[in-house]
């Protein structure tokens, strides 16, 4: 399988009370902030599987941040360092407010292309979910985006009254059912990732298809000429991922593509 390259950078945030978060970034997350071969940081990551209760056998067997954990381990610690400090910023409601004002400072003043949350992990309880929140208000200009498996209705859905806050429902064979009644009745966008092939029946217009690394035609002259590929319906290929499935490009990255960096048209969901 051919390995992409790709840049990871990755700065420190002073959020008030002698506590720094790690702001991470990549070639794939640029959006418009610095490009394919020099992106600026504009994420929130933590540590895969542990910060994520929603996590599937499917997900947590195929999850791309083992790669990341192993070849890129300076970044993955600042993750590690994330957790312990939002654990601590949890503790308190004057500090889940006061860090995220600074936090969305920054984010405003560093990220104007756009900023995501969780490149690794997820959100792990309510605080978390508020704390989002806040920071999506007090950065009114930004616009955030996120994928979950998180699947909390109550917690999810005061994330969604954010204009400048694009909620995007992760899921799997594992947890397809639960995921899509999630997604649909909060009217936000369904991204699938699929393990082995298998793809469900009800996929609609507006959701969109992550292909497992043994699904992608990356090692090919001509990655179309791929059997997954060729199995595939033109609806289904419309809704594959650009930049994991053809190799990451500065065409092929979160930004050109756009889909899960807005909302849904509500008629296309129904």
């Amino acid at each position: 399988m051919e390995k992409v390259k790709t840049t990871y950078v990755c700065t420190d945030v002073n959020v008030g009370n002698g506590l720094t978060l790690y702001v991470d970034g990549n070639s794939k997350i640029t959006v418009t902030n610095g490009t394919y071969d020099s992106p600026l940081p504009n994420a929130l990551s933590l540590p895969h599987i542990s910060t994520c209760p929603g996590a599937t056998e499917k997900c947590m067997k195929s999850c791309y941040v083992y790669g990341l954990q192993q070849n890129v381990p300076e970044v993955y610690s600042k993750y590690c360092k994330n957790e312990q400090v939002l654990h601590k910023i949890f503790l308190s409601n004057d500090l889940l407010i006061s860090t995220a004002k600074r936090f969305a400072d920054w984010i405003t003043r560093n990220c104007k292309g756009g900023f995501r949350w969780h490149v690794s992990g997820d959100i792990m309880n309510y605080k978390h979910f508020d704390w989002i929140c806040f920071v999506a208000e007090y950065a009114p200009d930004i616009n955030f985006w996120l994928y979950t498996r998180t699947l909390d209705i109550y917690g999810i859905k005061p994330l969604t009254m954010y204009d400048n806050l694009v909620v995007n429902i992760s899921a799997d064979g594992d947890n397809y059912i639960k995921a899509r009644e999630v997604a649909n009745k909060l009217d936000v966008r369904l991204c699938y990732f699929s393990h082995d092939g298998e793809l469900p029946d009800d996929l609609i217009a507006s959701d969109v298809i992550f292909p497992n690394y043994s699904l992608r035609g990356r090692d090919l002259e001509k990655p179309t000429e791929h059997e997954w590929w060729k199995g595939l319906t033109h609806q289904q290929k419309s809704k594959v991922c650009p930049a994991d499935f053809f190799g990451q490009s500065e065409q092929h990255r979160c930004g050109p593509c756009g889909k899960c960096l807005r909302r849904p048209k509500v008629d296309v969901l129904r």
